[in-house]
């Protein structure tokens, strides 16, 4: 490995003494600058070299300026500096060092002690580098290592979101397209991008509670009953309890969303009944978005509503089920909306599964073969 070293001195007899010394050295390079401002220029265009051997005292720009300008270019990629000078007042050296200087070599000087210094610095030069290597390897490989296990965070997420929207949505697109939604309207509200994902990323678990409640209610054709009423509105609070327990703000997220999307602005809704800002930010643009998808997509128990029909009643409801803020966001980003709606929309309805096998449609053997 061939490395550079430069000398910068106005003295021609010093240089050569440098050259000289290091003259059968195959792996050194020596150069050679007459001020500190032919040295700036030269590295400016090539390259900051191995090690330096600087003078303090030159025309044009002395040694102390030329640290001084060095300061910055060596925090970025670093190399050693030797003063060469015959200065020996303890101040002078002192400010040197001060200025970066890594070693202080007073004229006149032994040639072998200065061979020495200026390899043992190189040795320390290259260990550094070595070490900044191999940091650099162990943080790529840490920032991979915390970006897999993000991605296998996210990817659980989606798919308990997804287990839970499977019993009435076969092709689970609901969840991907609130998640859009909701990306979407909290951009527009002037939510940081940060908390803007974490809720694009929590919203799929908003129905997570739906894993609890009886088939025969929630797959239920006709209008269910109050009793049935009381136990389909439980999956906020079995989805609460399901994503409760945890210090993961992605997961804390998602446990806000199931128990508050329900809830109302005018303080009507479910389960607890919070009015206006109470209820929590992501919980009222998850409501809208919900409600919004939910009403234009077909289940078992209803027939989709036209869009037009689904944007009058978001109107009307401003102010009483929904935030108007919200509602105001929603609005401003509907052409969006509407197009993630068409472009990611439902497959022809089919009865879901679990229905089918409920109703004698399909038994579980032909669903095995099936799914093999």
């Amino acid at each position: 490995m061939q490395r550079t070293i430069y000398v910068v001195d106005d003295v021609p007899t010093n240089v050569m003494l440098i050259e000289t010394a290091f003259k059968g050295e195959q792996d050194i390079v020596i150069k050679k600058a007459y001020n500190g401002k032919e040295f700036l220029d030269a590295i400016e265009s090539k390259g900051p070299p191995s090690l330096i051997l600087l003078d303090l005292m030159m025309p044009i720009m002395d040694g102390f300026d030329v640290l001084k300008r060095l300061k910055e270019v060596r925090e970025k990629n670093y190399f050693p500096i030797i003063v060469l000078s015959a200065l020996t007042d303890k101040q002078f050296i002192i400010d040197a060092l001060s200025l970066g200087a890594d070693d202080y070599i007073t004229k006149p000087f032994f040639v072998e002690e200065l061979k020495a210094r200026v390899f043992n610095m190189l040795k320390l030069k290259e260990r550094d580098e070595i070490l900044h290597k191999s940091m650099n390897i162990m943080e790529s490989n840490l920032r991979e290592s915390l970006q897999m296990l993000t991605y296998a965070q996210l990817e659980i997420i989606i798919r308990l979101g997804k287990a839970a929207e499977f019993r009435d949505d076969k092709t689970g697109k609901h969840i991907e397209r609130i998640a859009d939604y909701v990306n979407l309207v909290a951009e527009e509200l002037g939510i940081n991008s940060e908390h803007a994902m974490m809720m694009r990323y929590a919203a799929p678990m908003h129905d997570v509670g739906k894993i609890g409640i009886p088939d025969d209610i929630l797959l239920k054709p006709v209008n269910l009953t109050d009793e049935e009423r009381k136990i389909i509105k439980m999956h906020t609070v079995i989805g609460s309890k399901i994503l409760s327990g945890t210090n993961l703000p992605l997961l804390e997220f998602a446990r806000e969303i199931a128990l508050s999307h329900h809830e109302r602005w005018d303080g009507d809704g479910y389960p607890i009944g919070l009015k206006g800002t109470d209820i929590p930010l992501s919980g009222r643009i998850v409501a809208i978005t919900d409600v919004f998808d939910a009403v234009t997509s077909d289940r078992i128990y209803k027939s989709a509503w036209p869009i037009e029909m689904a944007l009058n009643y978001i109107k009307d409801q401003r102010g009483r089920q929904f935030d108007p803020e919200v509602v105001d966001a929603f609005f401003n980003v509907a052409d969006n909306i509407l197009q993630i709606k068409k472009s990611n929309a439902d497959e022809p309805y089919e009865k879901p599964i679990i229905k089918q096998i409920i109703d004698g449609d399909v038994s579980i053997e032909e669903l095995v073969d099936l799914w093999r």
